[in-house]
């Protein structure tokens, strides 16, 4: 095929610069050139191992495009699902109370308010006694027992406190620690927040203590809030969830 089309391109050529009357037809230097580049791309279009570079990097173009594109949106879906996530009430360590939620399951969230029958246990009960909202908890270092707990800069510490009964006639082990309670406070009804973890031992979250009969012990669940949040204060609910069905406890 190379062959074929040099020889049909020299002959044009010839034809070209020795036409007419027998003189030799003289070519500028613009002329020729036009026609060399002219023979050059003609040759090329026929080989079929010549890439055309423009054309090719209008296609890597093209493809590099698209991929990006479908970076770009595969980015964006992914930074959308983050911020769906984001949006959920998480398991804040520190029982700060600072992630707005919404409370739309009024209907179904059950009244209870007895954290024992909630969690199914006989012969005890576990109720709502007061809260108060200090900067460090134990108040005194003489009812720390080398624990306590200070807030945050910027916070307070909102200490629910409960007391745990034993109404039964015999000593009662009284074990919360494994019963998968969950617990979440909301105040102003938009503000929510899980309990601080700690290790004191009178922690409802982990509390398992022998409590005699008639005997009523203290337990506690810790939060943070903020100042700011401390005097704006209109509303608090404790939610108590248990096999994923939620109660609450009205605190204030």
């Amino acid at each position: 095929m190379f062959k074929r089309s040099l020889m049909i391109l020299l002959v044009a050529v010839s034809m070209v610069t020795l036409s007419g009357c027998g003189k030799v037809q003289e070519l500028t230097e613009e002329e020729t050139r036009l026609i060399a580049e002219y023979a050059g791309g003609l040759l090329l279009k026929y080989d079929i191992n010549y890439t055309d570079r423009i054309e090719q990097g209008s296609k890597d173009a093209a493809e590099m495009e698209a991929t990006t594109e479908q970076v770009t949106t595969e980015a964006e879906t992914e930074q959308e699902t983050t911020e769906e996530v984001t949006t959920e009430i998480g398991k804040d360590v520190s029982g700060k109370i600072e992630q707005d939620t919404t409370e739309d399951t009024e209907a179904t969230v059950g009244t209870e308010q007895d954290i024992a029958k909630i969690a199914g246990l006989d012969g005890v009960s576990v109720l709502y006694q007061d809260y108060i909202i200090t900067n460090q908890y134990p108040e005194t270092e003489e009812d720390s027992g080398f624990i306590n707990l200070e807030a945050s800069a910027g916070y307070e510490l909102l200490v629910v406190r409960f007391a745990v009964n034993n109404t039964t006639e015999a000593a009662e082990q009284v074990s919360l620690i494994d019963r998968g309670l969950e617990y979440r406070i909301v105040c102003n009804g938009t503000k929510a927040a899980n309990p601080m973890l700690t290790i004191l031992m009178n922690d409802l979250g982990t509390f398992d203590m022998s409590v005699n009969p008639g005997e009523a012990q203290e337990a506690v669940l810790v939060f943070q809030i903020s100042e700011e949040m401390k005097n704006q204060l209109e509303s608090i609910k404790l939610y108590v969830n248990y096999h994923e069905s939620d109660n609450a406890i009205d605190i204030l």
